[in-house]
This record gives structure tokens, C-alpha cells and sequence, in this order.
């Protein structure tokens, strides 16, 4: 016969391994190289429950009219498949208004999810709840090693703006599979004070428009990016490159007249560039 101690033992949910001192937590995520989940629930529709409740005779009982912090976390966080996702990530629930964390993460919605990197650097976030299958493919999508952006996630903790790091994390992510995180740092990176080196910007706005055309499906966001580029330094360096991008962006679009009249301005503007016989050539292959 099981004893009642057994017996709740045995009859508990699965859970999640909950940190609530985030400095702790993002001390041993930095040396451990592990991502960071972080819950953030306080204030949320005055729900009171602790983070893993349990009843004296077993787990409590799933009811309606739970708040969106407490479907969560019976619903997602006490799931066996999620728990096993979750095991390389160092867990944090924020159940208290902190503010030091609030003007790092900007979190105003309750509940919001946040998956960062070792270095607390913000990867995915979501805001209410969220079913446990699309949250298990967010937490399968965080890449295992985070060696190659060490560099930029420990300058990034620093100082989130610095045009570099935000660069060179993009080019990670994007390296990743992951375009839509890419893509937030590059617009990140553009609008940060430190990129002024028009040469390493305009690297920037073309990794950006390539990844919006040709991942994310929004062609006019990329051509418009080529545009205001143009316009800001029309004979900066990459300035052909950029033309050549603007055609590409154009013909995605089915806008032939438009990326007719940019390869004219780089027949008559760089007429030696390779980047000139590649928009001709490109033009060419869409005529019917």
C-alpha cells in the first residue's frame, strides 16, 4: 500500500526546475552555455497560485476561469514533452515586478514567455498564453551551441546596441535557420548610434533585404530598405550591390518596369560591375 507521501510523489505533475533569482540564474547560464527561459507572470489577472502547485492528496484539478499565467503552467509547463525540451534551459519565473528585469526586457503583457541566450540577450519572445506544441518548437528552434557568439552575446550583455554585436548575432541566427531573429537584429543593428562605417552598414542592409525577399516573403520591405540606402549615400560604397538587390526585389514582386529602370542606372553608373551583368542577366530571365 503506498504511504500518502508515495503516493503524492508519484502523483505530482512533471515540472520544470524554476529559478527565481535571475542573477543567479543568468551567472550559471553564462557558464554553462545554456539558454535562458524566462516566465515572467507577476500581476497576472490577480492570480496568486505558485509556480508549481500541488495539492496534499496529488495534483490539483485543471478548471476553467484560470488566468492566462495559471493555463500556462498547467497546460505547457507541467506537459512531459515540454519539460524534456525544456532540460537544456535554465528555467526563471519572474513573479514579481522587477524592475531592473522590466527595463532590460520591456516585458508589459502577462504571461510572457522569453527565450534568451547565455548571456540574457533576447532570442523569441511571446506574450499570453501559448499552446504546448508551438512552444515546443520554439524550444527545439534555440540553437545547442552558442560557442560562435560568444563574442557578440557577452558584448551585447553590455551594451545592447553595439552595431557590431548586433551584426555578428544576426549572422548567426541567420546561419541557424532562424531568419524572423536574424532579421530583428540586423533592423537592430541599422538603427543603432554606432553604425556609421557605410561599408559595414551597407553589409547590413543587404544581408537584411536578402533575408526579407528571399526567407521571409516581404519584398517591398526589402526593396524600400535598398532605397532609403541609396538615397542616404547614392555613391557610397556597395552602391551597385545595392542596385542589384533593389532588381531582384522589383522582379520578386513582378515589378518589371521599376527593375528595368534601376539596371538603366547601373548600366550608366557601373557599367564594369559584375554586379551590373548579373541584374541584366536576371532581368533578362524573366521576359516571357
Amino acid at each position: 500500500m503506498l504511504t500518502p507521501v508515495l503516493f503524492t510523489l508519484l502523483a505530482a505533475p512533471p515540472s520544470l526546475p524554476w529559478h527565481t533569482d535571475y542573477t543567479a540564474a543568468l551567472a550559471e547560464a553564462e557558464e554553462q552555455r545554456r539558454p535562458l527561459l524566462l516566465f515572467f507572470r507577476y500581476n497576472c489577472e490577480s492570480s496568486h497560485a505558485p509556480i508549481n502547485p500541488i495539492a496534499a492528496g496529488g495534483p490539483i484539478e485543471h478548471q476553467d476561469g484560470l488566468s492566462p499565467c495559471e493555463r500556462m503552467q498547467q497546460d505547457v509547463w507541467e506537459n512531459d514533452s515540454i519539460v524534456r525540451a525544456a532540460e537544456r534551459y535554465l528555467p526563471v519565473v519572474v513573479d514579481t515586478g522587477d524592475m531592473t528585469l522590466q527595463s532590460r526586457y520591456q516585458v508589459v503583457r502577462m504571461p510572457t514567455t522569453l527565450l534568451a541566450d547565455p548571456w540574457g540577450n533576447e532570442i523569441f519572445r511571446t506574450t499570453g498564453y501559448l499552446e504546448r506544441d508551438k512552444m515546443a518548437r520554439i524550444l527545439e528552434a534555440v540553437p545547442r551551441d552558442f560557442a560562435p557568439l560568444a563574442t557578440a552575446g557577452q558584448t551585447l550583455k553590455a551594451n545592447p546596441t553595439d552595431f557590431g554585436a548586433l551584426a555578428s548575432a544576426a549572422r548567426f541566427y541567420e546561419s541557424a535557420g532562424l531568419p524572423q531573429v536574424s532579421d530583428r537584429l540586423y533592423a537592430a543593428a541599422l538603427a543603432a548610434p554606432g553604425g556609421t562605417d557605410v561599408a559595414a552598414r551597407r553589409q547590413a542592409v543587404i544581408s537584411r533585404g536578402l533575408i526579407l525577399m528571399a526567407r521571409l516573403n516581404r519584398a517591398e520591405e526589402a526593396a524600400s530598405l535598398f532605397e532609403r540606402e541609396l538615397a542616404a549615400a547614392p555613391d557610397g560604397p556597395g552602391s551597385d550591390a545595392l542596385l542589384l538587390g533593389l532588381v531582384n526585389a522589383r522582379l520578386t514582386q513582378g515589378k518589371r518596369k521599376e527593375a528595368e529602370a534601376a539596371v538603366k542606372q547601373m548600366e550608366s553608373r557601373f557599367a564594369a560591375s559584375p554586379y551590373t551583368a548579373r541584374a541584366k542577366e536576371n532581368l533578362a530571365g524573366t521576359r516571357k
